[in-house]
Order: structure tokens, then C-alpha cells, then sequence
């Protein structure tokens, strides 16, 4: 019989997909077998009621002493996960929460170009909402703090996922609770496609504005101390 599930929950552009290719590797973690509702990384299983049971993903169910492995940003978008964090504490089995984050400006910026490489460009107020909240992390936190994740949930900062991608695994499975084994390959991820800065100083002002009162709660929670750095980095560029 399996032991847990280990969730990547977000964020979106801040090494998911690199951090799930890191965990993939260790003799205790099995990965789903088929195409979910997005991807075989990405199930987005718990964006919605679903009838199927959870563990069926895993190939023929997980197999004994392992933990299941996902990772899905959506999970840390307000306007598509709703109710997620709810349905992921209904798992009958040990659940084990990971969110990486990433400079909130930066990861906008980020965002944007991604979504540009392959098409997806939004404008407007939708895109100041929608890139917004994916950065307004201590939102997301509260969420799955209130479904009783706050002892089971691991805060990565991507910097350190960047510098040490080894070091960032094993903190995961020392928190897991995971035999300490070393990834061989430490490639990256759905790397950036498009070189250089997209947004404009003024675009960074209005984002600043936007997630600066989330970034002080952040701060002030100090549960997540590299946040102190994005504060003063950002409050010396604008006020």
C-alpha cells in the first residue's frame, strides 16, 4: 500500500516542472502513468469534483511504500482552483503540500513571456488579475492554511531551487519524510524561450502595486523569510 501524495501546488514559472523531475527520480516516488485532465505532471485532478478516485492514476494503483507525485500550478491560481485545497485535504492517505515561489515581479514577468512563446497573450484588466494572483502567494497559503495544511505544507524559495536543485530535493524529502537519495539529472525545465525583460517599468509599478499588500503580509506571517528581499528590492525601485 502507498504511503502519501507529495503535491507541487505552484507556483506557475517558478521551477515546477523542474522540482517535479528532481522528486521523479527517487526509488520512493511514483509518478501517474496516464494523460490527466492537462498532462501526466499535471493532472489538475483537484480543480473539480471528480468520480474516478485519485490513486487510480498511478499506474495500478501506487505501488507499496512509495508516494505519488504531482505537480499543477493551477492549484495556486485563484481563478481556476476554487475549492482545490478543500478536496486535496479529503485524501484519506498522509498528504504533503510544496510551493516554490519565485520573486513575485519576476515571476509575472515570466508568466507573460510563456504565454507569449506559444500564443496565449492576454490584455487588459484580466491580465492584471490573472498575473497577479499567481504571485499573491500568502493568498494561496491562507487557503490551504484554513483547510489544515499548515504543518504539511513546505515553502521552497526558487532562488535556491536555481543555485542548489540537489539541496532543494533533499529538503523536500527530509519533509516528506523520504531515505535521502541524490538526483543524477539536474537538468532544467520548461526553460524561458524568449530572452530579455517584458515588462516595462511602468508595467512593474502597476504589479507592484497590485501584490506589494500581499508581499507585506507575507513578510509579516515570517513563515517565508526571502520575502523580506522582494519587498526592499521592489519598495527602493518604486516607494
Amino acid at each position: 500500500m502507498h504511503l502519501g501524495h507529495i503535491i507541487i501546488i505552484g507556483a506557475m514559472k517558478a521551477g515546477t516542472t523542474t522540482l517535479h523531475s528532481l522528486l521523479s527520480q527517487h526509488s520512493q516516488v511514483t509518478m501517474s502513468h496516464v494523460k490527466g485532465f492537462k498532462s501526466m505532471k499535471e493532472l489538475d485532478y483537484f480543480l473539480r469534483y471528480r468520480e474516478r478516485r485519485y490513486d487510480l492514476y498511478f499506474k495500478k494503483g501506487p505501488p507499496e511504500g512509495t508516494w505519488t507525485l504531482e505537480a499543477s500550478p493551477s492549484y495556486s491560481k485563484g481563478y481556476l482552483s476554487g475549492n482545490c485545497a478543500w478536496r486535496i485535504s479529503k485524501l484519506k492517505k498522509p498528504t504533503k503540500l510544496v510551493y516554490i515561489m519565485r520573486d513575485p515581479i519576476d515571476r509575472i514577468d515570466s508568466h507573460i513571456s510563456h504565454n507569449a512563446s506559444r500564443g496565449r497573450e492576454l490584455q487588459g484588466p484580466r491580465a492584471l488579475k490573472i498575473y497577479s494572483d499567481a504571485s499573491c502567494y500568502w493568498n494561496h497559503i491562507q487557503r490551504y492554511d484554513a483547510a489544515g495544511f499548515s504543518d504539511s505544507l513546505l515553502l521552497l524559495d526558487f532562488d535556491d531551487l536555481c543555485r542548489d536543485p540537489v539541496g532543494s530535493a533533499r529538503k523536500v524529502q527530509e519533509f516528506v519524510g523520504l531515505k535521502l537519495e541524490d538526483p543524477a539529472d539536474v537538468r532544467v525545465h520548461n526553460a524561458r524561450r524568449q530572452a530579455g525583460r517584458v515588462l516595462t517599468k511602468e508595467d512593474e509599478r502597476i504589479y507592484w502595486e497590485r501584490v506589494r499588500p500581499d508581499v507585506e503580509a507575507l513578510v509579516a506571517s515570517g513563515r517565508f523569510p526571502a520575502a523580506q528581499k522582494w519587498l526592499d528590492t521592489w519598495s527602493a525601485e518604486f516607494g
